[in-house]
């Protein structure tokens, strides 16, 4: 059975997008808590620094007190000048009156400034206004009290300048969160590679539903969301198979009413589906052909003469020589009796068998020129075992024995027919030869031809007859006959 070709998919899969938006969204994320990362590092170097400031202001502070208290100056001014040198700033000494006792700028002198931290340590940040040529810039000033003896003698002041520096980018902080974003994308792709493979499996089974066919649903998915799907799925099938094996079977019904009709009235031979089906179930035994193969085979024998009901009743009860138009009307019943077999989708198979009965396997066959295995190997069993049968009960002026048919088979071997298969079906025959007798019902073919001659070419001379056959008419329905007698 054909399943219809879904259409081609262009662009990206859901699966696929939705990975690559992830990523996107990953490689952002990475991007932003990159430059966050860098920028607190920035500040947290500040933080340090200045705690580190404050430190060396205290140690200078503890170190000063004894120094101040007995007014050494000058290693006072010493221990000054190697804290100025360390961090690169600004150290004032003060007495217990506020006054500057040492200033490493040399600037301020005996300056009163005044204490202000006798509570307590503390910093402050200040803006220096800029001047000409140089920008301005902040000052970050560490004030600690120096004390001896739990009293207060003076204060130690730190004065340097920050310098803005600008943040660069923490590729560690970048690394570790787009590997983590990687490995949650990787766990999302694989689910929803895991859900789609669930979606496309359901899809399919509505395909098939819709073609005919099994849908072959699965009920016993793991996904509690799936499953209630999968029973609905299931139900569907049910109802619709049902429904298709109703209506096919009464199609058949039909269909092989209209072929009892037809042998009736002596328009194809008696009894050819019958026999020919008993010859193909022998073969397809032979090849070990499945259940359902040897099924749609079975049916295609019962039905191999159907297209003929659309044959003009005066081809098929003509006796001498066929014309060109009239021989290309007989030959296309196959495609014919496959066309009305096709229209419901359990039939499709076997109009398949139907319409490729008359292929040759040199490729010289009709309808469509198949080859050697292409041809479907129902279709070859069918011509073979349909061939012999002609051969044997109503080809020519009387029919032959069953030694001369498979005479006739062998010279028709390779370029008709399958040698595999006609060299098993031999053996068969062979092995259990048709009973010979007077009963048997006898029909002369059209024209004297076996079915595999070759198709004369057309547009010969014309026909002196009036009746000309018109192909692709339901010619069933006229007869030459009855046009005369109008």
């Amino acid at each position: 059975m054909d399943v219809p070709t879904p259409p081609l998919r262009r662009g990206l899969t859901l699966t696929q997008r939705l990975a690559f938006s992830l990523l996107a969204g990953a490689f952002f994320v990475a991007m932003v808590l990159g430059f966050l990362s860098a920028s607190r590092t920035a500040e947290q170097q500040v933080t340090a620094a200045a705690e580190h400031e404050l430190e060396l202001t205290e140690s200078l502070a503890e170190r000063a007190a004894p120094l101040l208290e007995r007014g050494d100056s000058m290693r006072l001014s010493v221990l000054a000048t190697v804290a100025r040198d360390q961090v690169q700033g600004r150290v004032l000494v003060l007495d217990r009156a506020g006054r500057v006792v040492i200033d490493t700028a040399l600037v301020l002198g005996d300056r009163l400034l005044g204490l202000l931290a006798g509570s307590g340590a503390f910093q402050r940040v200040s803006e220096r206004e800029s001047v000409a040529g140089e920008k301005a810039t902040r000052q970050r000033e560490t004030l600690v009290p120096v004390r001896f003896g739990g009293e207060v003698i003076g204060e130690m002041r730190l004065q340097r300048t920050v310098h803005k520096t600008a943040a660069a980018f923490d590729f560690t902080w970048f690394g570790l969160v787009l590997l983590s974003c990687l490995s949650l994308v990787i766990v999302a792709a694989l689910m929803g590679n895991h859900w789609s493979s669930r979606v496309r499996s359901a899809t399919d089974s509505l395909i098939r539903l819709s073609a005919g066919e099994s849908g072959d649903v699965a009920t016993n998915a793991g996904d509690l969301e799936l499953q209630d799907l999968g029973y609905a799925l299931r139900e569907m099938e049910r109802g619709i198979h049902d429904g298709l094996h109703l209506v096919t079977d009464g199609y058949v019904g039909l269909a092989q009413q209209l072929v009892h009709t037809l042998e009736r009235t002596r328009l194809i031979p008696p009894g050819h589906g019958a026999r020919t089906e008993q010859l193909a179930m022998r073969l397809a035994d032979r090849v070990q052909m499945l259940e359902a193969d040897r099924d749609d085979l079975a049916r295609a024998c019962r039905l191999v003469d159907l297209g003929k009901g659309w044959v003009r009743p005066a081809v098929l009860q003509k006796v001498g020589e066929l014309s060109i138009e009239e021989i290309n009307s007989l030959r296309q019943h196959p495609q014919r009796g496959a066309e009305a077999l096709s229209a419901f989708p359990p039939l499709r198979r076997v109009a398949t068998i139907v319409r490729h009965q008359a292929e040759r396997y040199d490729g010289a066959g009709l309808p469509d020129g198949l080859r050697g295995d292409r041809i479907p190997l129902p279709a070859r069993i069918l011509a073979i075992a349909a061939a012999f049968d002609l051969l044997t009960t109503c080809t020519g002026e009387r029919p032959m024995s069953w030694q001369d048919a498979i005479t006739e088979l062998e010279r028709a071997r390779g370029e008709v027919f399958d040698p595999w298969l006609l060299d098993l079906f031999i053996e068969e025959i062979r092995k259990d030869p048709p009973a010979a007798g007077s009963d048997r019902p006898v029909m002369i073919v059209p024209g004297s031809v076996v079915p595999w001659d070759d198709v004369p070419e057309a547009g010969g001379e014309e026909s002196d007859t009036d009746d000309e056959i018109e192909v692709g008419e339901l010619e069933v329905l006229a007869d030459s006959d009855d046009e005369e007698e109008r």
